[in-house]
């Protein structure tokens, strides 16, 4: 745990706690459709359990203790056997119908699902979040953690409808941004108040100790460490992503990349989140590709930049985009990770599209866009476009649409 994390804890004003707690407790009332207190914090711990632990494991009482012992001993055990271990994230999915993707959310829920309705995939009814995509396959492309409140809710929403969407041809993928690797490396610089309420919601910790800063901290720790129950969630999200012949990533993709191996890439990541042992006892660590630097997968910024520098560094960008992309057999890249001032937009010839638009109250709370490709009934070719949140689901402008 860093110092300087804990230290500005301990120093946040009591009432900034207050109402974070008052804000989580909200949501938890639409998710739960729960009237008292106790039965919406059982309910938010039940639903949470991934891996299918049962709510009778997360006693309230001594949930919190369980999981500060577990980080005080410094545990080398492997994962909780509560947690059934997951499949390896994908690395190429095949779709039959219309592919989205919806960029960076930063722990915000009314973005989040604003961002499923703008792709006309969802139905909300009351409290229910209903599957209506048929097979539709949507890509969420990292970074739901930090800056916002409302984390494990989002997750939580992405695989009920990708439950449901799987009924009906379609799915629900989520990747592994820059922030989730941070959380996960114990990294909490860009967590709300009311992240930290979420997580320790989720590991049963009572709203008496929830006023002891250094307590969520210590909890958030042991939730998201390698090995830990979100962590062995997000060990289940890929890296890079392929799907017919689009591929996603958060940050950006260089054909060192793609000659390292993409599945290799997705399995290592996977492997280190979820701690597993390598064959010379020690623990599996993270891949320098995917997350160490700023050339890496979830931290390149060389392909989201509005203005080039220079036309030589346009060209040397989408030259190499393009040597990355023809080494996957795949005619274009959507990612995430830097917020675009003027909205979504494509470049290097529609090869790249940016969508990270900083929707997210946390960063610069605009309004939601989100891709869609699709083929052309008439002609046949693909059309990508841009959604936004309206009751028409038009298309930002004819601009945004791309026919290849």
């Amino acid at each position: 745990m860093h110092s300087q994390t804990v230290s500005h804890l301990r120093h946040t004003a009591s009432g900034r706690l207050d109402v974070a707690l008052t804000r989580t407790r909200h949501v938890l009332h639409g998710i739960s459709r729960k009237t008292d207190r106790s039965s919406r914090r059982r309910f938010f711990a039940e639903v949470l359990l991934f891996g299918g632990a049962s709510v009778s494991s997360l006693n309230p009482l001594n949930a919190s203790a369980a999981f500060v012992e577990e980080v005080q001993l410094e545990s080398t055990s492997t994962p909780s056997s509560s947690f059934a271990p997951p499949p390896y994230s994908p690395t190429y999915v095949k779709a039959t119908g219309r592919i989205i993707a919806i960029g960076d959310l930063h722990g915000d829920w009314t973005k989040a699902v604003g961002s499923f309705r703008a792709a006309n995939v969802i139905r909300v009814d009351g409290y229910d979040i209903i599957w209506t995509g048929g097979d539709s396959v949507v890509v969420q492309l990292g970074d739901v953690l930090d800056r916002g409140d409302h984390e494990i809710a989002i997750v939580k929403l992405m695989r009920d409808l990708h439950e449901q969407a799987l009924q009906q041809g379609g799915g629900v993928y989520m990747l592994n941004g820059n922030h989730e690797s941070l959380n996960i490396c114990g990294d909490f610089r860009y967590v709300t108040p009311g992240a930290f309420v979420e997580s320790a919601l989720y590991a049963g910790v009572s709203e008496e100790e929830m006023q002891e800063w250094n307590m969520l901290a210590r909890v958030r720790y042991a939730v998201y460490r390698p090995g830990g129950p979100m962590a062995m969630e997000l060990s289940k999200n890929p890296t890079v992503l392929v799907v017919n012949d689009t591929a996603f990533v958060h940050g950006g993709l260089l054909p060192v990349h793609v000659n390292y191996g993409i599945e290799k890439i997705n399995h290592e990541v996977s492997a280190w989140m979820r701690a597993e042992n390598k064959v010379d006892g020690g623990k599996a660590q993270p891949p320098f590709l995917a997350m160490g630097d700023a050339s890496s997968i979830m931290w390149n910024r060389s392909q989201s930049k509005e203005k080039w520098p220079s036309a030589s560094d346009r060209y040397t960008a989408c030259r190499s985009l393009q040597q990355a992309l023809d080494k996957i057999g795949a005619s274009r890249l959507v990612v995430g990770h830097t917020p675009q001032i003027s909205g979504a937009n494509c470049e290097c010839d529609g090869r790249v599209w940016r969508m990270d638009v900083g929707m997210s109250y946390g960063v610069l709370n605009r309004p939601v866009q989100v891709l869609e490709i699709d083929k052309d009934a008439e002609s046949g070719k693909e059309v990508v476009r841009v959604l936004v949140d309206s009751p028409s689901m038009t298309s930002m402008d004819d601009e945004g649409e791309v026919l290849m």
